[in-house]
């Protein structure tokens, strides 16, 4: 039996949160019938909350896999910078960079 994947897209961005009074990063998903979504203090932490509820969020079971795209909306950032970015990055991956050699080449560049 072959499983249909299914994708959940999550807009990032980072807001206040009055009751913290702190600045967190935000996931809304944007094209799932739940709209509220998860925020943290790091990306890394964001990452994993959004793992957390991805299956949820689609109303489907954990069985299902569900892959995540996430659309980053920082102001001053345009989405010609995350294409670009997401497209360096596929190639520094077919190049066969590790995830290591790529973070360490993109802040030594």
């Amino acid at each position: 039996m072959t499983l249909t994947v299914r994708r959940v897209t999550f807009r990032v961005s980072r807001e206040r949160a009055l009751d913290l009074d702190a600045d967190v990063w935000y996931a809304g998903p944007v094209n799932a019938p739940i709209r509220s979504g998860v925020s943290a203090a790091t990306l890394a932490e964001l990452r994993s909350a959004v793992e957390a509820v991805k299956h949820f969020v689609l109303g489907v079971s954990e069985d299902t896999p569900v892959t995540v795209e996430y659309l980053y909306d920082l102001p001053g950032v345009p989405a010609e910078v995350w294409r670009a970015n997401r497209e360096l990055r596929e190639r520094l991956c077919a190049a066969g960079l590790s995830e290591d050699d790529q973070v360490e080449l993109l802040l030594t560049a």
